[in-house]
């Protein structure tokens, strides 16, 4: 069946600034507040190019009734995770503050005998009773797609993509075995990633990765940024020192615990903070929660050592915000 494709023209000259919009509001919404649950995936946003529209409308008629308003992938907005076991809380999160018209979990589509990329695709709207999208009711309608993927699947996408690759083409079996082959490996590192993740944080030996994997989450949730990896480790091990290993073990009991009783105050702390960020990087490194820990349960082992590893102004900083003195 014929397209008109000046009428698809006309018809995307005029909603494409409105997804566009859509999409800003959307992407700087989830970046903002999934963070509270404490992760800190990738999050990007395109919207669809008119040639991409009319090739997707003419090769979708082939197989069905298919029009400009068929379209749910105008806008994508893609998350990208680090592990898979983030892609569950990012479920919980688009279920609770978007409508969700359709949810694809291609893993429960695939059968045991073939492999593809196993990412989440949602087709959703707004929900204008969420405060923050409040004064965008006039897209309550416009319907987008939310791709959630791992990093691993990322990859495999987009090579796959370049390749060409569809599991339907007609390819030789050794070809696609090669293919098979491939996929495997993807599939099988996001697993092995998951699974080493876990073994060090629940290393008995490996107290320092295991607390920083603790503290990370925190810091994702309340600073809304990511951190250096490196000079937490580096910070990490030198307080660690301050302490006895009978307080370390009532520090690795107890902080997660101590974060959670004085959530409000940890968060009036960032908010009141987040433009003075460049002033007080210790904010942003998830080290800062075991310091106030520190100054809360053991404030003369951190005074009395500070000094010898860090800058005192640094430690007066803190102890401020924390509402403590330093002498």
């Amino acid at each position: 069946m014929p397209i008109d494709i000046k009428q698809i023209a006309g018809f995307w000259e005029k909603d494409e600034p409105q997804f566009i919009e859509l999409g800003s509001v959307v992407a700087a919404f989830i970046r903002k507040e999934i963070t509270a649950f404490e992760i800190l995936p990738e999050i990007s946003y395109r919207t669809k190019e008119l040639l991409s529209i009319i090739k997707k409308i003419k090769k979708k008629q082939r197989e069905k009734d298919y029009s400009y308003f068929s379209l749910n992938d105008k806008l994508g907005i893609r998350i990208i995770c680090s592990f898979k076991e983030e892609m569950e809380k990012v479920d919980s999160f688009l279920q609770k503050y978007f409508i969700i018209k359709k949810a694809e979990y291609k893993s429960d589509t695939l059968d045991f005998d073939r492999l593809d990329y196993i990412s989440n695709h949602y087709d959703a709207t707004i929900n204008p009773e969420i405060r923050q999208f409040g004064k965008y009711r006039r897209y309550k309608d416009m319907v987008f797609e939310i791709q959630v993927r791992t990093l691993n699947q990322h990859a495999w996408s987009n090579t796959a993509h370049t390749l060409s690759y569809k599991q339907e083409a007609e390819i030789s079996p050794v070809l696609k075995r090669r293919i098979y082959r491939l996929l495997s490996l993807y599939e099988l590192a996001d697993d092995e990633f998951s699974a080493v993740n876990k073994a060090l944080i629940e290393h008995p030996d490996n107290f320092v990765y295991s607390l920083l994997r603790k503290l990370e989450s925190k810091i994702y949730k309340f600073a809304q940024v990511d951190y250096d990896r490196e000079t937490s480790l580096y910070a990490l091990r030198i307080l660690l020192n301050y302490f006895t290993n009978e307080e370390t073990a009532v520090i690795s009991s107890e902080i997660e615990q101590f974060i959670s009783a004085n959530e409000l105050k940890i968060q009036n702390i960032f908010d009141e903070n987040r433009s003075r960020f460049f002033e007080i990087p210790f904010l942003t490194q998830p080290e800062i929660f075991l310091v106030w820990y520190g100054l809360e349960k053991y404030f003369f082992s951190i005074e009395d050592n500070w000094q010898n590893n860090f800058d005192k102004s640094e430690l007066e900083q803190i102890a401020t915000l924390w509402g403590k003195t330093i002498d």
